[in-house]
């Protein structure tokens, strides 16, 4: 009889198999639940809705010498409103004060001094930072670019957006620690392994059909969860805002870029982020053979990862900087205020440089997984 590959058939088989397992289900059924719930309270959390149109009254205007008398004239010397119940002036009166300090007197500022107050922040956080001449000079390149004065826009709908977005890394580590777990340890406690031996397509075709299986769950289960979000944000928020500049929401970064742009890096970051986090989780499962241990080391080595971006000092440059890669905590709109560059041939931003290193990560984990299946499934057993 002439031996047929059933490759499309075993994927398919590999995906009816893990939306058939209710753990996995109900998993992606929750978050897809909370993504809804998120994009309401995400922006109803920061303000009254019937107060956006105020908040919103002078989205557009110029932050220049005449606007910041404006903004003074309404405030006391500590940036708080006279009158309570005055908006207008919220966002322009945040962002200078995220500039100038909180605790700060806001006497005697005007565009010069805000701007300047603004270099001189920036000019710390590379300090702060410990970069080179070379990468100062590349932000320095980048910052002069920039068109100035800027325009003012409220955040709260730009911040529902942005942070909201970021969230879905959370709901990806539970949705893919939980549901992939078992993607290779269920044929292993079924017992099915020797049936699975003696098949024309027990080895490599089935590797690689519970690979892209898992991987078409993972990607497809984020791109419905976004998708969802960002409709309900639309359609009960709208994206006023979206099109200003990200000095608006994160006044010291130094890209030439509107808040959009931003959302799309995100994206792009949460996307590959869970790509390679897809091939680790098969990879563990394919070597534990274990549902709670594949489960309990994907989801530890997480928020472990996370927990020692925010232990490594920064004097340590090379271990910071690698962590930081690798922690889902780069999936986040602060990827801005990270102005250490990698050198690639040239300067890679970080946000530039990631996703090509989750993808290389995600082909040698798949690979090594492919050699430990082969030895384990047709030599151990």
């Amino acid at each position: 009889m002439k031996k047929r590959n059933c490759f499309f058939t075993l994927y398919k088989y590999e995906i009816f198999k893990i939306f058939k397992n209710k753990v996995a289900f109900a998993t992606f059924l929750i978050f897809f639940v909370f993504s809804f719930i998120q994009g309401e309270f995400e922006v109803r959390g920061n303000l009254d809705p019937e107060d956006l149109p105020r908040y919103q009254a002078m989205d557009g205007r110029v932050i220049d010498d005449g606007f910041i008398s404006e903004m003074l004239a309404a405030t006391d010397e500590m940036g708080e409103p006279i009158d309570p119940d005055e908006l207008e002036y919220d966002g322009v009166r945040s962002w200078v004060r995220d500039i100038w300090g909180y605790r700060t007197a806001l006497t005697g500022i005007n565009e010069s001094t805000v701007y300047h107050k603004r270099e001189e922040s920036i000019a710390e956080t590379y300090e702060d930072l410990k970069l080179s001449e070379g990468e100062i000079a590349y932000w320095q390149e980048r910052e002069q670019k920039l068109e100035k004065p800027f325009a003012i826009y409220d955040t709260a709908i730009i911040s529902g957006v942005l942070e909201g977005t970021t969230n879905f890394i959370i709901y990806m580590i539970m949705i893919v620690g939980i549901s992939l777990a078992a993607i290779f340890a269920i044929e292993t406690q079924r017992r099915t392994d020797p049936m699975i031996r003696s098949s024309i397509n027990g080895r490599t075709e089935l590797y690689f059909a519970k690979i892209l299986a898992g991987m078409t769950y993972s990607l497809t289960g984020l791109l419905i969860i976004v998708a969802g979000f960002l409709t309900y944000v639309g359609l009960a928020w709208g994206f006023t805002g979206m099109q200003a500049a990200v000095q608006i929401y994160l006044p010291l970064a130094a890209e030439d870029m509107t808040m959009w742009q931003l959302e799309g890096i995100i994206l792009i970051m949460l996307f590959t982020f869970t790509f390679m986090l897809s091939a680790f989780a098969l990879f563990v499962s394919n070597v534990t053979r274990n549902s709670l241990a594949s489960m309990g080391i994907v989801i530890g080595a997480c928020f472990g990862i996370f927990a020692l971006s925010t232990s490594v000092p920064l004097k340590m440059r090379i271990l910071s900087q690698t962590i930081s890669i690798l922690s889902p905590s780069i999936v986040s709109s602060n990827i801005l205020y990270d102005f250490r560059l990698i050198k690639l041939g040239r300067y890679l931003t970080e946000y530039q440089a990631a996703p090509m290193i989750y993808i290389a990560l995600s082909i040698i984990l798949t690979v090594a997984g492919c050699i430990i299946y082969l030895k384990h499934e047709i030599k151990s057993n």
